[in-house]
This record gives C-alpha cells, sequence and structure tokens, in this order.
C-alpha cells in the first residue's frame, strides 16, 4: 500500500493498532512511525512507476544488483529490523564487517530496497515535446521568478520579452500578451509549488514556514523519555553574591524538555557554557528534584517536579557543546540515543525554544530596572541596563526554578489529548500527562546512581598534589584519608572533577572511583561560591596581599631611615683601660639612680 503524507509518497511497511510503519519511497530514509490517527488522514494512492520487487525482474538484474542485494539480504526477512532501530543497527555492523564495507552503505541500500522494492537506477522519463512558447514561458519562470533576485512576475515577463521576443535593435517583435503568459503560469500551477518559496526564501526558510506539517511535535514520540535540549543566553544582568557591586554579566538557561508531555525534565542556569553546562542539565534531569529545590529554599514535593533518572535519547542541534567527550562517555555508560536535528532548524525543536519564550516572558515585566535587557538596548541614548544589575546568580535560580514548577502545572490548552485521557478526566498539564503515562508504563527513563550521573557531568582538569593539599583552580583540597597516597604523589599531577557551581564540591578521579575532597581551612569562608565569585576572591585577596606588601616595603624603608638617625648620633666613647663586671654593675647603679 501506498499513501501520500506531508506532501510525500510513503510506502506501508507494517500496521498494528496503535499505528503503522512507513518509509519515504521518493527519499528513503530509515522507516518512521506515526499513529492510527495520523495514518487515517493519510490519502491512499498508486504505486509509483518506478516500484518494483527484484524477484520480478531477477533475470534482467546485472551482478552488480545481485551483489547489493547479497549484502542485504539477512535483512529483509524480519520484520524486526523495521521496527527495532537498535536491532537494526546491531546488524548492520555486523554485516559490515563480514562484508568488509562501511554502515552507512549497508543502510542506504536496506532503505531504498525497502521503499522502491529495487536496487536498480531509476530510468527518468523521457521529456514530452512543447511548442515553443510554452518552452519560452517555462524557461523564463525557472530563470527569473524561482531565483534569489526575487522578480515580480511582471518583471518576469519583461525579461522575457526582452530575451526572446526583441530584434537587433531592441524592437519588440511578434510577442506574447501579459494577459497569456499570466494564465500560464497560474494554470500550470506554478504558485502552488514548493519550489517556488525554495528558490526565493530558501530551502530553511521553507521547511520552517511553507512546509506541510505532518501533525503534533507531541505525537513525534509514544514514551516519555525522550528530551529536547537547547541553550540561550538570558536577557538579564546578574551582580556577584561576594560582591554586590560587581557585574559578572548574563547567564546561561539550558532545558531538557520532553517531547511527549512537553514537562521541562531538567535545567542549568550559571555562568558556563559548552559541554560543561550541557552534562550540568542531564546530571539535573537525572537528579531528585525536591532535594535540587531544598538547596534553593523551595520547599516542593515529589508530585510537583516527578522526572528523575536517565532519558533514553536526547534531540539536539549540531552545536559544538553536544559533541564532546563526557557526553559521549555518559550515553555510552547508559546507552542513551542522540538525535542530530539539522542546522538552522529551530522549528524542529519547537518545544524546548518556546520554553524559553514562556520562562523569560514571566520575568522581563517584573524585573525592569533590574538589569533587564529591553528591546532597545542597541538604540543610541538606551540605558546602560548593566548599571541596573540586582540580582545574584542564586536570586534568579530561585526565580527560574519557580517559574519552571508553574510551566509543568500549566494547562495545554492545544495538547492531542486521545479519547483514553478524556475519559478518564486526565489533567492536560505537563505533569498531570507524564504521571498518567508512568502509570500506563509509557516510560524509557532509566532509574541510575545519581551521585554517579552528577560526578560523571562534572568537568576535569589535571592538578597538583602539594605537602598542604591538591590545588584546583587556586583553592586547596583535603581529604585526611588521603594523607598517604598524597605524600607518594607529592609534586605530580592527578584528575579531579570540580563543580563550576558550587567550589566547595571537588572529586579526586582515582581508580575509576570519585573521591570526595574538601576546601581546606585556609578557604572555608568560600563554602557554597560558584567559580567566578571564587575567582573574584581570589583577586581581591591578591589585591589586598599585594597593597599590604607595598605597606610592608614602605614600612621597612622607614624604619631603616630611623635607624640611621639614631646610630649617628651614637659615639663611641674611648676606654681607657678594661672594665670589670663589678666596674659595669656599679656604673649600671649609678645609672638606675639617674633615671629615677
Amino acid at each position: 500500500m501506498f499513501v501520500e503524507y506531508g506532501a510525500a509518497r510513503y510506502r506501508l511497511l507494517l500496521q498494528c493498532e496503535e499505528g503503522a510503519w512507513m518509509i519515504n519511497c521518493d527519499h528513503p530514509t530509515t522507516p518512521v512511525f506515526i499513529s492510527s490517527i495520523e495514518f487515517d488522514k493519510c490519502v491512499r494512492i498508486e504505486a509509483p512507476d518506478f516500484f518494483t520487487f527484484e524477484t520480478d525482474k531477477k533475470h534482467q538484474l546485472s551482478k552488480a544488483v545481485l551483489n547489493r542485494i547479497e549484502l542485504i539480504r539477512p535483512l529483509l526477512h524480519d520484520e524486526r529490523y523495521v521496527v527495532d532501530k537498535h536491532l537494526r543497527r546491531d546488524k548492520i555492523i555486523e554485516i559490515a564487517q563480514q562484508k568488509h564495507t562501511t554502515e552507512r552503505r549497508i543502510l542506504s541500500l536496506y532503505c531504498k530496497y525497502l521503499a522502491r522494492g529495487s536496487l536498480q537506477p531509476i530510468s527518468k522519463p523521457k521529456s514530452v515535446s512543447r511548442n515553443t512558447p510554452n518552452r519560452i514561458f517555462d524557461a523564463a519562470i525557472e530563470k527569473y521568478y524561482f531565483s534569489a533576485a526575487r522578480h515580480s512576475l511582471k518583471s518576469v515577463y519583461d525579461c522575457m520579452l526582452l530575451e526572446h521576443f526583441t530584434d537587433a535593435s531592441g524592437k519588440l517583435i511578434d510577442h506574447p500578451s501579459w494577459k497569456s503568459f499570466e494564465n500560464y503560469y497560474y494554470r500550470n500551477g506554478y504558485h502552488r509549488k514548493s519550489n517556488r518559496a525554495i528558490a526565493r526564501d530558501g530551502l530553511s526558510n521553507y521547511q520552517r514556514n511553507h512546509r506541510q506539517l505532518g501533525g503534533s511535535a507531541v505525537m513525534w514520540k509514544q514514551r516519555i523519555g525522550s528530551y529536547q535540549m537547547d541553550a540561550t543566553q538570558a536577557d538579564i544582568y546578574l551582580v556577584s553574591s561576594f560582591d554586590r557591586s560587581l557585574i559578572i554579566g548574563r547567564p546561561y538557561i539550558y532545558l531538557a524538555v520532553d517531547t511527549v508531555t512537553e514537562l521541562i525534565a531538567g535545567i542549568y542556569v550559571g555562568l558556563e557554557s559548552g559541554e560543561t553546562a550541557v552534562m550540568a542539565c542531564l546530571a539535573n534531569a537525572a537528579a531528585d528534584k525536591v532535594a535540587y529545590c531544598a538547596a534553593y529554599g523551595i520547599e516542593i514535593d515529589a508530585m510537583q517536579w516527578p522526572s528523575s533518572g536517565v532519558p533514553a535519547e536526547i534531540i539536539t542541534d549540531k552545536g559544538r557543546e553536544f559533541e564532546g567527550k563526557q557526553i559521549d562517555a555518559i550515553c555510552a555508560r547508559y546507552g542513551m540515543e542522540r538525535e542530530s536535528l539539522p542546522p538552522f532548524r529551530p522549528d524542529q525543536k519547537g518545544l524546548v525554544e518556546k520554553s524559553f519564550d514562556l520562562l523569560q516572558n514571566r520575568y522581563k515585566s517584573l524585573l525592569r530596572g533590574k538589569g533587564v535587557i529591553e528591546p532597545d538596548a542597541q538604540e543610541r541614548w538606551s540605558v546602560d541596563y548593566r548599571s541596573q544589575a540586582a540580582l545574584t546568580l542564586e536570586m534568579y535560580t530561585q526565580l527560574v526554578i519557580r517559574i519552571v514548577l508553574y510551566l509543568n502545572g500549566r494547562p495545554l490548552k492545544n495538547y492531542p489529548a486521545t479519547s483514553e485521557m478524556l475519559s478518564e478526566h486526565i489533567a492536560l498539564t505537563p505533569i498531570g500527562i507524564w504521571h498518567w503515562l508512568c502509570g500506563r508504563g509509557c516510560s524509557a527513563l532509566l532509574q541510575v546512581d545519581q551521585q554517579e550521573v552528577y560526578c560523571m557531568s562534572l568537568p576535569r582538569k589535571e592538578a597538583k598534589v602539594t605537602r598542604h593539599g591538591i590545588v584546583c583552580n587556586g583553592f586547596t583540597y583535603i581529604n585526611p584519608g588521603l594523607r598517604r597516597l598524597l605524600k607518594e604523589r607529592h609534586g605530580k599531577k592527578m584528575a579531579v572533577a570540580y563543580d563550576p557551581q558550587n567550589i566547595s564540591q571537588a572529586y579526586l578521579i582515582y581508580e575509576n572511583a570519585y573521591i570526595p575532597l574538601m576546601l581546606a581551612p585556609a578557604f572555608s569562608c568560600c563554602n557554597g561560591f560558584n567559580q567566578m565569585e571564587g575567582q573574584q576572591y581570589l583577586q581581591a585577596k591578591k589585591s589586598e596581599v599585594k597593597n599590604l606588601n607595598e605597606q610592608d616595603v614602605q614600612a621597612r624603608v622607614d624604619l631603616l631611615k630611623q635607624t640611621d638617625e639614631i646610630i649617628r648620633k651614637a659615639e663611641c666613647p674611648y676606654v681607657q683601660h678594661k672594665q670589670t663586671s663589678d666596674d659595669i654593675a656599679a656604673n649600671r647603679e649609678i645609672e638606675r639612680r639617674k633615671l629615677t
């Protein structure tokens, strides 16, 4: 069976009560699953002209085509390879290793065979002859209208006349009328073709704003555990909690939003960006939210923010922060899949993009004059919003948590609720849908050791072992139980994982274990500081020590000068004879009487 879905032709591979597995006939990729509701909306069509099974014309096949079929034959006789991508991937790897070819080639041949029933090249239909005016019309439309120059239809007509219907002197000769050209354009459906928007505005713009939508974003996945992740820099300036007069800039916000429920499952609010922030957001998604909120003075119960555990899949763009070694390690450790979306396509992860807007719009109007950036920031004579900064990072994080709790409990007015949800009177909120799906076993989350995930998410660096402890980022860390080990490694470097959000948290990485460290007593005043505040403290301390050293140098010079003046006044008397101890005692007694 063949259907039209989203302005494309699909072949039906498998069908069940929940939905159907299909594959694109024109551009074969891996099979896709759509729900029964979406499948019922599809229009049945005839099989494409190029579709034919290889078995029907086996005697006509070349040796090369037969060899290609033999490569994918182990995949063709088991329907499980259609529905189970993990099983399919393992089998493709096995075939590629046996046949000494690439996995990409095996997958391409397999998808092409499912979509077209053949591995023969598609022969292009012979061109149909047209009369001369129509050919000129077509050529002019393709050349001038479907171009980045964005000619109007009237301008296209003028360019066509200049090119084809003028003599050597530029005079018009027998030419078609504007009305006939315009009627030809609309009669042949050029105004409805997708290449119109693509050619004039670009493919990216077409995909975002003009392509036919195949359904709701939340129906893309079927189970809890597919998180869309992205980041943004908040439109607000913050100040240091160490010194409120110091501006620390704009924080970064990373979100992990569940695709099915629209629940914000994990957040990161901080001054770091890149892979470090991505890992922190994943760690937060896996963590117990009750303890996380309690660290910021917010009391909740587990039902208010129920997400915990490692997701089965993360959906991101092709940003560099999502392609690091630590992400590779945690994905391999827990079997997480990664789906990288095409570049310049924020519409394909619209849930997380919309969450940023909803989050920031909740506080912008309330925090005017407190460092919030207004739309006129780039205009002349506008206010310097940096000078208005008032919130610390901790305050801002508290605010973000409060807004996330609200967003997770907000009603979803346009959610495609199923008949079962309506019959059971499920609250159409992210939290309500989350609990309902979890109760039905529709969750792909993996419950793991939260402390292990937290430690794996921390950035690492080589720290020097000294007689005072382990020095990392300018701070000294100790652990009384490691005295013998640190004595043996004195002067060497060891791997340390540290938390940029809290410098009091650090772990020595030794023999695949994370050993907790604490700040040395000399730095105990820095407990709870983030990395930037800690560096500000070190800078302030360094500046103070520098001032004290300058004062000490001046004091030593003054002392030397004063000592020299005293020495100059002293004259060494000529001692005529040697004085005994009795003489000195007598002299001492005389001196004492004079002083009293």
